[in-house]
């Protein structure tokens, strides 16, 4: 009929329009690649149900509209393409002044159909709010009618049942990702002409239409965390995902994700399993001891300026080779002291002293000797003790816990021998001292014995003086630092004056 031709060309319109609409609005985005997959649904609906026949044939609406109802139970294979069934049911009235009838009646139809999703068609977008749909099928059709005169006799009483072809389209608005409300069109075309107003003009088969409303249950495979991925394909079914990634999340979007991330929390790389490699050396961040300095594997990731095989980090001396005893310095007199510790890093020395030698060995280092090359005192800066008036001063040291003079120092106890056998009417004094790792009284006859030791060997070299002074004092005055080996070294002495 003329009017199923109308109806045909305004809904091919809407979808065009529409169409055209919903491309501009979605073709600056990107498709969201979710993948799709296949679900049931149903649809209870209501709506208003139109006849179309020899009654009514030329009315793009007609005069009179009943009510309707029914309900859709469908099977959606591809995000295109779906399959469903239709059971519609309403009333049919219409009024022809042509004819002079009236008509009264009551259809249901039972038909399977094919659905096309038509923006999908063109753009991809699974979370589209609105989307246009159209659709076609076969079914049968069973008709109960009545068609009176105006005057009120009865024309004609019958039921009928036959083939309907169904055409239409459709509106979806997406409620949830499990409901939509659907506002729907169709045209269900019979297979004759006089099947619903026992009138048969040879032009158009009789039919109607089925306008509604109706909401759309879809049931869903289970997706807990709501990504778009099924459970049993979500490798991480409790945190939102990304397809890409099966469904996982990726916090530092380094494409990793986070299940197999190390770093889940730092953009990274994928051969260090999702870690950063800020230094660029090729060892992770969290494997590297130094992360923001290019180093070398062997070392965790840290440099070595000076090749010792010391990282930086740990030489005091970064800039020259040196051994790992010295912690990454070098000891180029080889005396044991690093030099930079070595007071005298060129010349073999002693650790007493901070590596430097004692040439003449009267207990004052080189570095503090002025007189380096003649034993002397260290009251004197390591020179001879000088004669003032009618004094003469030597002192001589002693090793830990001993009683007999150091071998460097007897030279000092034979120059006081010789003084003393020319001058045999002076005064000596002898004084013993101790330093302080013993107790009080251990160390007071300590420091006896090493004065008694000096005038003994005085006596052995002919020394006839009988105006000896003796004293000791123990751990009672030292002259430095008790806390230092160098400095108990000092203590450990008997100092030797000679008056005329």
């Amino acid at each position: 009929m003329k009017n199923f031709r109308t109806h045909l060309s305004i809904i091919v319109l809407a979808i065009i329009a529409f169409q055209l609409v919903s491309f501009k609005s979605f073709a600056q985005n990107d498709s969201i690649k979710l993948p799709f997959y296949k679900y049931l649904y149903v649809q209870p609906n209501f709506g208003i149900t139109e006849y179309f026949g020899d009654l009514n044939p030329d009315d793009l609406f007609n005069k009179k509209v009943s009510y309707g109802g029914g309900a859709i139970l469908g099977y959606q294979i591809s995000r295109i393409f779906g399959l469903r069934g239709q059971y519609t049911i309403g009333k049919l009235t219409s009024k022809s002044d042509v004819f002079q009838k009236e008509l009264s009646g009551s259809v249901w139809d039972l038909t399977g159909q094919l659905t096309v999703n038509i923006n999908e068609i063109f753009n991809k977008n699974p979370n589209r709010k609105l989307n246009l749909y159209a659709f076609g099928g076969f079914g049968y059709l069973n008709l109960n009618t009545t068609v009176d005169n105006y005057d009120g006799t009865p024309f004609m009483t019958g039921k009928n049942d036959g083939y309907s072809w169904p055409i239409g389209g459709g509106l979806s608005f997406r409620l949830s990702k499990a409901l939509d409300l659907n506002l729907e069109y169709g045209q269900r075309v019979t297979s004759r002409d006089r099947e619903m107003d026992f009138i048969e003009s040879g032009q158009y088969y009789d039919q109607f239409s089925y306008a509604s409303a109706g909401l759309t249950i879809k049931f869903l495979p289970k997706d807990k965390d709501k990504d778009g991925i099924r459970d049993k394909d979500d490798r991480c079914p409790e945190n939102p995902g990304k397809i890409v990634l099966a469904g996982c999340p990726d916090k530092d979007n380094d494409g990793i994700a986070d299940i197999d991330d190390s770093c889940p929390d730092v953009f990274g790389k994928g051969e260090f399993k999702g870690c950063p490699d800020t230094d660029g050396d090729g060892i992770p961040d969290k494997d590297d001891v130094c992360p923001t300095v290019a180093g070398k594997p062997e070392l965790k990731g840290c440099p070595d300026k000076d090749g010792d095989g010391i990282p930086d980090k740990d030489d005091r001396c970064p800039d020259e080779a040196g051994k790992k005893e010295f912690k990454g310095c070098p000891d180029k007199d080889g005396d044991g002291i690093p030099d930079i510790d070595d007071v005298m890093p060129a010349l073999f020395g002693l650790a007493i002293y901070k590596g430097a030698p004692d040439s003449d060995g009267d207990g004052v280092p080189e570095n503090l000797d002025k007189c380096p090359d003649v034993a002397g005192v260290a009251e004197n800066n390591g020179c001879p003790a000088v004669i003032k008036g009618s004094v003469l001063e030597k002192i001589v040291y002693f090793d830990t816990d001993e009683s007999v003079v150091l071998a460097k120092n007897i030279i000092s106890l034979n120059e006081i021998a010789a003084y003393m056998n020319e001058n045999p009417t002076a005064t000596i004094s002898v004084a013993g001292h101790a330093d302080f790792l013993e107790s009080v009284n251990y160390n007071l006859r300590l420091s006896e014995r090493r004065a008694d030791y000096v005038i003994d060997y005085l006596k052995k070299k002919g020394m006839k003086s009988a105006n000896v002074e003796k004293s000791f004092f123990g751990k009672s005055k030292p002259v430095a630092d008790n806390k230092t080996a160098a400095g108990r070294a000092l203590n450990r002495r008997v100092e030797i004056k000679i008056t005329k």
